[in-house]
């Protein structure tokens, strides 16, 4: 039989994805970085605070309709029911996008007013505005994988990423305001959307009006609007503790709990090979093939705990290193949310929607969504009341864990199997063994390098190094194996 070209294999682009997105993830911390270091903490803080309103309102407004592109346009066998289903999804997204832009203007005062911070007001405009384009983005994106233009994906990224950091460096040397750096982000945004529809077109995939029918409404949000919900809620859940924080301490602290609970990209391979993943399990569980599928799943779940598991508990080694490193010694009085955050990151692989969304259980996902947001709202007020700003922190992890277990348990119902069919548990085991063993070492290899004095860059690399290292040799031909079986035919 003849050999596949890697290159072209489902993992071929999923690599290429991540190593982009690696180089994409290093200049946006840079920029991150600059932004730390320029601006005051006061204006940092702002910032942080019209990003956390656009987060918000771009989680609110998407309705689940990234996932509704990518069902219609995988499941959907007819070319031009499949093109009305993606053009009315767009179509609906603009809609809701401009009405609640619209409400975000008129609640400008009140908003500012909450944050105790009158800059807010005059900002309220990227706040209204970005999440629309941000939201276009990224369905487009779900769809230029889909017609297999991952490579073109990965490129645009890592230039955009590159033309970002080239705007900041300059801004905040010569004009370090963040209306100017605002503004920036929002013509670059309206320039990517211009340039998705572009090469959608190009490849067989246009967006056109005439192709809206609005009588699919009612079958596309049956679909869209639970998981809408599942997806607000879990940005709440993520920013719940940012607001709490906002409302219970002054712009300073929360620019400090912005960035200590920033994600970081530990989960970079698992996200790779879910982005090019979620169509292939799509069509498979459309197909009544759940037994693949389950296979697939299974392989991506064990890439997950291996990869993130390793990249976060070597950072975890080095965290007050890593800290410093990201975001200067200003904000190293975040530490614990820090560290805290990196285990949310961590348990980030068993929160993967993409079965349920193929098997069109949204409703399961939306359940799951409010009773967790419950869960972390009541956690919220307990911990911070018991531990100070690191308890939202903690209520965020606990309920992330949860959150996990459940679309797991779902997931695993949704393929016709069990929960314990999903991992090799005698394989886990061994490796939460190695884990906790070869962390307490780190740690203490940490401590041994501070107290000799070493510089904290020279600490990182050596600690985190050695930590990924290990497992590397431990369980990299493990992890290839993984891989191997994502690039197997589904015949």
């Amino acid at each position: 039989m003849k050999k596949r070209n890697l290159l072209n294999s489902t993992s071929g682009d999923a690599m290429l994805l991540m190593l982009v997105k690696l180089m994409t993830i290093v200049l946006n911390f840079a920029v991150t970085r600059l932004m730390s270091q320029y601006l005051s903490l006061h204006d940092y803080g702002t910032y942080s605070q019209i990003l956390l309103l656009v987060s918000t309102v771009s989680s609110v407004t998407i309705l689940g309709m990234v996932d509704g592109v990518n069902f219609y346009y995988c499941s959907e066998q007819d070319p031009e029911k499949r093109e009305s289903y993606v053009t009315t999804i767009f179509a609906l997204q603009s809609i809701v996008s401009v009405a609640v832009g619209a409400v975000v203007m008129l609640l400008g005062g009140m908003l500012s007013k909450g944050f105790d911070n009158p800059d807010v007001r005059r900002l309220i405009i990227f706040a209204a505005a970005l999440p629309m384009l941000q939201n276009l983005m990224n369905m487009f994106q779900v769809l230029l994988v889909s017609v297999g233009k991952a490579k073109v994906l990965a490129v645009r990224n890592l230039l955009v990423s590159v033309l970002r950091l080239a705007i900041v460096l300059v801004m905040v040397r010569v004009l370090p305001d963040v209306v100017v750096i605002l503004t920036a982000t929002l013509v670059m945004d309206l320039l990517q959307v211009l340039f998705f529809g572009v090469i959608l077109r190009q490849n067989q995939c246009p967006i056109r009006l005439r192709s809206i029918n609005l009588q699919l409404t009612g079958r596309i949000l049956h679909y869209c609007i639970p998981m809408a919900m599942f997806i607000m809620m879990r940005a709440v859940n993520r920013d719940l503790d940012k607001y709490m924080i906002g409302i219970w301490t002054d712009t300073e602290t929360l620019a400090v709990y912005s960035n200590a609970s920033k994600p970081l990209p530990f989960d970079i391979i698992l996200q790779s090979f879910v982005v090019v993943l979620v169509p292939k399990i799509i069509r498979l569980v459309a197909d009544n093939r759940q037994g693949r599928a389950l296979s697939l799943y299974r392989s991506i779940m064990e890439i997950g705990y291996l990869a993130t598991g390793t990249l976060c508990l070597a950072a975890l080694a080095a965290a007050p290193q890593l800290m410093k490193l990201l975001y200067s010694d200003k904000y190293v009085s975040g530490l614990t949310v820090f560290c805290l955050y990196i285990l949310v990151d961590l348990l980030q692989f068993a929160n993967m929607t993409m079965v349920l969304c193929a098997a069109g259980k949204t409703g399961t996902l939306m359940m799951v969504g409010f009773g967790t947001l419950g869960l972390n709202a009541v956690l919220n007020v307990v911990l911070y009341y018991q531990m100070g700003i690191a308890g939202p922190a903690l209520a965020t992890l606990l309920t992330t864990l949860l959150t996990g277990v459940l679309i797991m348990a779902f997931s695993a119902k949704a393929l016709g199997a069990k929960f314990r069919q999903l991992f090799d548990w005698k394989f886990l085991l061994l490796f939460l063994f190695e884990s906790g063993v070869v962390f307490l070492l780190s740690q203490w290899l940490r401590t041994w390098l501070v107290s000799m004095d070493w510089h904290y860059m020279i600490i990182l690399i050596v600690v985190c190094g050695l930590y990924a290292g290990t497992f590397l040799m431990l369980h990299g031909k493990r992890l290839k194996r993984n891989i191997r079986e994502l690039n197997a035919p589904d015949e």
